[in-house]
C-alpha cells in the first residue's frame, strides 16, 4: 500500500476469548509491519477517533458497534450472516473464513449457492475458489478469503538454531488452551499420559508464557476432535509449536497431509504419544529446524496480513 493508513482491531480485547489471542497477533503484526494500529472493544468510548480511511478487521461475535465509515474498509471474520449490515450501508468489505480441506476441491466452505445450501461436497456443487497461496484460497463470488491461522511469532523471532529435542527428563506435559469439542481426546490424552508417568496440564496462559511452557514440555502435541479431522481444520497450535522450536504430534489426517514430515501423525493416541516419546530422541534436527524455517517463511501474520491486502 502506498499510504501509510490506520488499521483498527475491533473486539476481544478484554473478554479473554480464545479468538482474543488471534486479534493480538493481527495487532502486533501491524504495527511491527508499519501501521497505525489501534484496537477497540463494543464498550469503549470512541466518539473522539478519526475513523476515516482505515482498515477494520472484527469478528462476527463483537462486530455490533463497530463503527460505519464509508471511506474505510472492512475485514469481516467469520461475519457470514452480517453482510447485509455492509452492504446496506455500502461499505467496502471482504469476508474472512478459515481454511478447510473442502478449499482444495475449489469449494467455497462458508458460502450459500443459490438454493441456500452451504456447498461442503463436490457433487453438483460450482466451484468458487481459486488458490493463491499455501492453505490459502480467494472466492471472488462471495468475496472471501480463506488461509489459516498462523504463529504468533514474526519472522525475525523464529530462530531454527533454537530447536529443541529430547525432553525426556521433563515430567510435564503442557497443552496451552481449553478444552472445547476436542474434551473426548484431551481426556484421554492426559490418561495416557499419567498412565506413562507423565502429567498432562492444561494452561490458559499469555503467549510468552506459552513459549516457555511448550519449551520446557516433555512433548508437543495437538488434539482435534472429530468434526475438525473430518473438515481438515488447522489449528493455530500447530503454527505456534513449530515455531517455538518443537517436534508436534497430530490425530489429523489432513494436517498431517499440510505438513508431512514437519509434524508426528497417528490417529490413535497411544500411539501418537509413543511416537512422539521416540521422535523426542530419534527425530532429524535439521528436519525440525527446516520446519521452522517453513513456518517463519509461509505462516506468520505477517502472511496473512499480505494476504488481505491483495484483496482488500
Amino acid at each position: 500500500m502506498a499510504d501509510k493508513k490506520k488499521v483498527v482491531i475491533w473486539g476481544h480485547k478484554k473478554n479473554g476469548h480464545s479468538h482474543s489471542y488471534i486479534h493480538s497477533s493481527y495487532f502486533i503484526a501491524f504495527k511491527k509491519m508499519g501501521y497505525d494500529c489501534y484496537w477497540f472493544d463494543n464498550e469503549e468510548d470512541v466518539s473522539g477517533f478519526d475513523f476515516d480511511n482505515c482498515i477494520f478487521l472484527t469478528e462476527g461475535q463483537v462486530e455490533s458497534r463497530i463503527p460505519i465509515n464509508k471511506s474505510s474498509k472492512y475485514v469481516l471474520h467469520h461475519a457470514f450472516e452480517k453482510v447485509n449490515k455492509y452492504e446496506g450501508n455500502g461499505l467496502d468489505f471482504i469476508n474472512l473464513g478459515n481454511y478447510l480441506k473442502w478449499c482444495d476441491d475449489g469449494i467455497s466452505p462458508y458460502c450459500k449457492n443459490e438454493i441456500g445450501v452451504y456447498p461442503k461436497d463436490e457433487n453438483g456443487l460450482e466451484s468458487t475458489v481459486e488458490k493463491i497461496d499455501v492453505c490459502t484460497f480467494w472466492d471472488s463470488k462471495n468475496k472471501t478469503l480463506y488461509q489459516p491461522w498462523g504463529t504468533n511469532l514474526s519472522p525475525d523471532e523464529i530462530d531454527p538454531s533454537n530447536a529443541i529435542l529430547k525432553r525426556d527428563g521433563e515430567p510435564n506435559i503442557y497443552y496451552i488452551g481449553s478444552k472445547h469439542d476436542n474434551h473426548y481426546e484431551i481426556d484421554q490424552f492426559c490418561n495416557i499420559s499419567s498412565s506413562k508417568g507423565k502429567r498432562f496440564i492444561l494452561r490458559n496462559t499469555d503467549d510468552s508464557e506459552a513459549y516457555r511452557l511448550i519449551r520446557e514440555s516433555n512433548i508437543s502435541v495437538d488434539l482435534r476432535s472429530k468434526w475438525h479431522i473430518e473438515c481438515g481444520y488447522i489449528p493455530c497450535r500447530i503454527f505456534k509449536n513449530i515455531s517455538y522450536g518443537r517436534i508436534t504430534g497430530t490425530n489429523s489426517e489432513h494436517v498431517a497431509k499440510i505438513f508431512g514430515d514437519f509434524v508426528i501423525y497417528d490417529s490413535d493416541l497411544n500411539s501418537l504419544y509413543d511416537k512422539l516419546q521416540y521422535a523426542e530422541s530419534n527425530f532429524d534436527i535439521e528436519l525440525l529446524r527446516e520446519s521452522m524455517h517453513y513456518i517463519k517463511e509461509n505462516h506468520t501474520y505477517f502472511n496473512r496480513i499480505n494476504n488481505i491486502l491483495k484483496f482488500i
